[in-house]
């Protein structure tokens, strides 16, 4: 297919509404391929519709932007152009967002749970408090479980597939709820499916409320499904991809997840949260995407895209695009037309640049990843049943950064990819929602693997390997976790008498063997909500209990290691220290370095060699001189040489017991390297 070698891709926003005859009056085919050739862009994402409603295209079914009357053929124009100069196609149609179509259908419309819409909610009644989107007015909802709006999308698709009949592939935006739906299909298909009415609390230890969450993602999948298999069977040799950026935020309720990611050729999405944050991203979507490379959407703006006329600058161009290249990812750049349909060419040439340093670098994106600690990522323990704000979420990105820092290898997995390549998994604070999957786990562990879990919300998985069940939670909101003598040396400066703290509740666990527990509770002088306490500023340990805190047991072949406080979750070093503390006697570390903490490494086994990538984690406007650093490799073979790619020059290495030695000597964000075999 088209995508497995496209790694420089684009899209170029065009949610314009018409009310001003202005707006996209000057638009061009022919300026706009023109910077698609500036920016060395090998794949264009072209607006057939937008968030406003309105097609770039002839419509029966809906309206053409009125810019577009009287020159119908300007985006057709453009799709051949594109096809001329060796650019595919992919077509872009928002779902759901359709602030056209929601004003010309009521029945349509997504409604909460006292009758509103959101775009009615926030405007006509803006004097009322409404809490379930921060988003402006602008956002008009349709309702995916209506029948007359999936009549109408159909008859889009088939609109489009028969004006863009070459275009290569579709793109989807907008898969999720933005808020649950109380509209009469919502109403009318759960008490089809559940029976009853809908629940309208939100409360993560209901099981009607999970149920609800659960129709939810099954309702949004099949709507996917139905999509993909609808465009599939007017365009049968096009990709379908559907926006899953959702899937890899930390909101519980959009249910943007597996059965979403399910019906796409390949997983990407836009995201705006860091390079951290992109890190994590890059490794769930190349987990969980059926073909690679899985497609990372940036935006050229700093910070994002409502700021117009701000280019992000070179070097943060360079260390984003980098680290989607370090994990052998597709870079999508978004930029934003301006309303008379004009784009700004400097920016163009600004992007050309670094996707040209990129070019010379994609025949080289290939190869197994190598992880040494998996990390499970579940799309359904997106809550914290105790609102606390301890989510797996929180657990999988927190650790990803811990493990960047200390230069161990990190892989996402979950219930959606392999477990067994993993020395040791991380699974923070899973709750019962992932069950179906706890087999997958125990079975991991029986046969060699070490497995670390928090939290007390995975109750099958505490019966399973320790026999152990949860009977509440301490009344305390602050607690502390007290280590035994027996793992001082991972606690530090932590002892008995000063124990670590912890802002929380514990949950009380009974029924674990004493001999297996390797910390416990202690508890501080007095609750948090009284006038009683010991120091006002503070809560400091006071009670010692005999509730478990951490715990670990050899299970099968494997070990599991359980922590009552999910101490993944907080970003202080003291946390992030005791955990690798906890996993380093499970994992042979790939690779060994004194390179700073803001230096990502991956690696791919390539059969006949060994590539690795070295990717500055740059935020700054000027990237900071990267100072020469070591690096030691375990490899699976004698190494006979050490390329620099693409230029091919060859490094001088010390051989090792198990791999090789070399030096990183070249200040660049980006490094590239073959251990040839």
């Amino acid at each position: 297919m088209w995508y497995q070698n496209s790694f420089r891709r684009h899209l170029c926003d065009m949610h314009i509404d018409d009310w001003d005859d202005s707006f996209l009056s000057r638009f061009d085919p022919e300026s706009y391929v023109e910077n698609l050739k500036r920016a060395r862009v090998q794949s264009a994402m072209l607006y057939f519709q937008s968030h406003v409603g309105l097609c770039y295209y002839p419509t029966e079914s809906g309206k053409m932007h009125r810019a577009f009357v009287g020159c119908e053929d300007k985006m057709r124009r453009l799709v051949d152009l594109c096809h001329e100069n060796g650019i595919t196609v992919t077509g872009y149609y928002s779902l759901i967002y359709n602030t056209y179509e929601h004003d010309r259908h009521p029945s349509w419309r997504m409604l909460d749970a006292e009758g509103y819409s959101h775009r009615e909610r926030v405007g006509a009644c803006a004097d009322m408090e409404f809490s379930s989107s921060k988003k402006p007015p602008r956002y008009g909802f349709c309702c995916p479980n209506n029948h007359e709006y999936r009549a109408f999308v159909k008859e889009q698709i088939k609109e489009m597939a028969a004006y863009f009949p070459t275009v290569e592939g579709m793109f989807y935006d907008m898969l999720f709820w933005p808020h649950p739906c109380y509209c009469d299909a919502c109403k009318k298909r759960w008490r089809d499916e559940v029976g009853g009415e809908l629940p309208v609390a939100i409360d993560w230890q209901d099981g009607r409320w999970l149920l609800h969450m659960q129709k939810r993602r099954e309702w949004m999948g099949e709507f996917a499904h139905w999509v993909t298999d609808l465009t599939k069977a007017m365009l049968p040799s096009v990709s379908v991809e559907h926006n899953v950026a959702y899937s890899a935020l930390p909101n519980g309720t959009v249910a943007n997840c597996e059965e979403v990611i399910s019906a796409c050729d390949y997983a990407g999405g836009d995201l705006y949260r860091g390079i951290s944050s992109q890190s994590f991203a890059c490794k769930f979507y190349r987990a969980i995407t059926k073909n690679q490379p899985f497609e990372y959407m940036f935006s050229r703006c700093a910070p994002k895209l409502s700021a117009h006329t701000q280019i992000k600058v070179s070097d943060v161009l360079r260390a984003t695009v980098g680290l989607t290249t370090a994990h052998h990812g597709a870079s999508l750049a978004i930029d934003a037309i301006d309303p008379v349909g004009t784009m700004d060419a400097r920016v163009y040439t600004h992007l050309g640049e670094i996707f040209g340093e990129l070019e010379a670098l994609e025949p080289y994106l290939s190869g197994k990843p190598i992880a040494d600690v998996g990390l499970y990522y579940s799309l359904k323990s997106k809550f914290d049943p105790f609102a606390e704000g301890y989510t797996n979420y929180l657990g999988v990105t927190n650790t990803v950064e811990n493990l960047i820092g200390a230069h161990l290898l990190s892989d996402v997995t979950g219930g959606f990819a392999p477990l067994d390549r993993f020395p040791a998994i991380v699974a923070s604070c899973l709750t019962e929602e992932d069950a179906y999957d706890y087999e997958r786990l125990q079975n991991y562990v029986r046969t060699g693997g070490t497995l670390y879990i928090s939290g007390g919300a995975c109750k099958g998985l505490l019966e399973a390997f320790f026999g152990a069940k949860c009977t509440g939670r301490t009344a305390e909101s602050v607690v502390y976790l007290s280590p035994k003598e027996s793992v001082a040396d991972a606690f530090g400066h932590f002892n008995e008498s000063y124990p670590l703290c912890f802002d929380g509740t514990a949950p009380i666990v009974e029924g674990i063997d004493p001999a297996l527990v390797l910390a416990t509770v202690t508890l501080p002088y007095t609750l948090q909500d009284t006038k009683e306490f010991a120091s006002i500023h503070s809560n400091p340990p006071a009670h010692k209990t005999d509730i478990p805190a951490l715990a670990a047991t050899a299970y099968g072949l494997g070990r599991v290691i359980w922590s009552a406080l999910p101490i993944e979750c907080c970003a202080l070093y003291d946390y992030r220290r005791i955990l690798l503390s906890l996993l380093r006697p499970a994992v042979n570390p790939t690779i060994s370095t004194d390179a700073d903490e803001d230096i990502e490494i991956t690696a791919y086994d390539c059969d006949a060699s060994l590539r690795l990538h070295t990717v500055l984690l740059n935020t700054r406007e000027f990237a900071r001189r990267v100072v020469p650093f070591s690096l030691t490799v375990r490899t699976k073979k004698s190494p006979a040489r050490i390329l620099s790619l693409p230029d091919k020059r060859e490094l001088p290495f010390i051989e090792t017991a198990d791999g090789v030695c070399f030096t990183v000597d070249q200040n660049a964000i980006l490094r590239t390297f073959d251990i040839q075999y």
